[in-house]
């Protein structure tokens, strides 16, 4: 990649493809990226720190990606110390990463300790967004993202404060389109594998997963339970989502068409799943869809609003300093930069050795595992226990439309013509099953029943009744039956206001 200051443009379709990936700009929405993704990859990192040895050294129980396939050589897993103190260093280096301080040199070393330490732990540390941020590391070390916005140009012009003037470097676009074209290809990806879900298009994939908290805290997820039919309409809204956006969220309307819906999307995968690290990562790359015109757009913006002055005259001032005054620059930097790593390390082998997380050194000597009650034990291996009837029912209700295939709405009151469904949702897995749907008097008489064999892999059987003059105004109940005895009920009336009253039932 070479600096240059006058952009390419050509005609034609394969002009404008050249221009896509080779046409020079300064490199904004990169250098954003790179402040975020490390952030974002951090907040994990930064949850396992006090556990690497556990996780990640022979001292511990790793569980290397390798042995999942059989394969008993692999990458060497280190001994404690030594995997602390590459732990220390990888955070050491997605930090100097995101401030742009010896950039390449960070994003690299990063790049290559970030999935060496997930590949480690297939168990619990390997995830999506792991592959997902390590392909965006790579991305980013074969670019110039710390052209702007960082230490290393903040020394560069230090250096050299007459060049400043002459604006920002500008660079060959082509890592930024291919991180764009990677949150395309993911989406796609992620499509794909919707399609060949049914549970997803349902909805019960997504209500399940709403209702536990196996990620972290979800504060919508219980609330938007409670209304199943929205499911099946933000699962297709969902994968249209996902497959436009590969197509048209590169200029015009899409772009903050399609960037809004992602982030709504990420940030309701947050608020209703629970997941966090995951959606902070592709929010990061988002950033590059930020271009020169942006930039231009907001300082604009900053300059008629005042905002940007205070900081302006002050970046002008540090700038305008006499050479002389100016101490550092890349050879001193990158000595600091050398010592600082090598500090970071031995001062976390220094901490993790003392904190003795595995007792080695106390006087009674180290923890031993505890031996569990046979009782716990006995509980813990029994196969004899059978899922309770009620346990199987996860909800029970009585409407007037689907869905998608799930009910709509809730209904009590209903007029002579009208039809009900009635339907209930079962918590998978459980076995062929024979339900019953029966329509009860207040008396308790039974009026209809419906019954029907729900196959082991149908969760939602349901039945369809139209109301007629047969029937006496009044209460009536609708009652769930399986495995012999009664589940739940629902209430509902008939013929309005009319309340039939045991002295004056026709069935007496």
């Amino acid at each position: 990649m070479t600096q240059s200051t006058t952009p390419l443009r050509r005609t034609g379709l394969s002009g404008r493809i050249h221009d896509f990936f080779y046409a020079e700009e300064p490199v904004y929405g990169l250098a954003l990226v790179r402040m975020a993704l490390p952030a974002a990859l951090l907040l994990a990192v930064l949850r396992r720190w006090p556990h690497v040895r556990e996780l990640y050294s022979i001292d511990g129980a790793p569980a290397p990606l390798w042995n999942s396939f059989g394969l008993e050589a692999g990458l060497p897993i280190p001994s404690a110390p030594v995997a602390v103190a590459l732990y220390a260093a990888m955070v050491f280096f997605l930090i100097s990463s995101s401030i742009g301080w010896m950039t390449r040199l960070s994003l690299i070393a990063s790049l290559i300790l970030y999935p060496y330490f997930t590949m480690l732990d297939a168990v619990g540390t390997i995830t999506k967004y792991t592959v997902i941020g390590t392909h965006a590391l790579l991305l980013l070390s074969l670019s110039q993202c710390g052209s702007v916005w960082s230490v290393d140009a903040w020394i560069r012009s230090a250096r050299s404060p007459d060049g400043a003037e002459s604006g920002p470097p500008r660079f060959a676009a082509w890592p930024r389109r291919l991180v764009q074209l990677l949150i395309g290809v993911i989406y796609i990806g992620a499509a794909v594998t919707k399609i060949h879900t049914p549970a997803f298009f349902s909805g019960d994939q997504t209500i399940f997963w709403m209702l536990e908290e196996t990620n972290f805290y979800n504060p919508l997820g219980d609330h938007l339970a409670a209304y199943p039919a929205w499911g099946p309409i933000a699962a297709y809204l969902t994968l249209t989502w996902e497959i436009l956006f590969l197509f048209i969220a590169w200029r015009g309307y899409g772009r903050p068409i399609m960037l809004a819906a992602g982030v709504g999307f990420h940030f309701m995968s947050w608020a209703v799943l629970g997941l966090f690290v995951f959606p902070m990562v592709v929010l990061s790359m988002y950033w590059s869809f930020v271009n020169e015109r942006d930039v231009d757009r907001v300082r604009l913006w900053l300059a008629r609003a005042g905002g940007s002055s205070v900081w302006s005259a002050r970046w002008k001032r540090l700038q305008a300093m006499p050479a002389r005054t100016r101490w550092i620059g890349p050879a001193q930097s990158a000595a600091a930069f050398a010592l600082l790593a090598a500090c970071t390390s031995v001062a976390a082998v220094e901490i993790e050795y003392r904190s003795d997380p595995f007792g080695e050194r106390r006087p009674e000597g180290p923890y031993a595992l505890k031996r569990i009650e046979p009782e716990r034990v006995a509980e813990l291996l029994r196969n004899d226990t059978k899922v309770k009837s009620e346990d199987k029912l996860f909800d029970f209700g009585v409407g007037t439309y689907l869905v998608g295939g799930i009910l709509a709405d809730r209904a009590s009151e209903f007029n002579y013509g009208d039809t009900s469904i009635v339907q209930c949702s079962l918590v998978p897995p459980h076995e062929d099953m024979w339900v019953e749907f029966n329509l009860h008097d207040d008396q308790g008489r039974l009026i209809e029943r419906e019954g029907q064999i729900v196959a082991r892999g149908y969760i939602r059987p349901s039945v369809t009744y139209r109301y007629d003059e047969s029937l006496p105004a009044g209460r009536y109940s609708w009652v769930l039956r399986y495995d012999g005895k009664e589940i739940a009920r629902r209430d509902i009336t008939l013929g309005g206001v009319q309340t039939v009253s045991a002295e004056v039932s026709p069935h007496r």
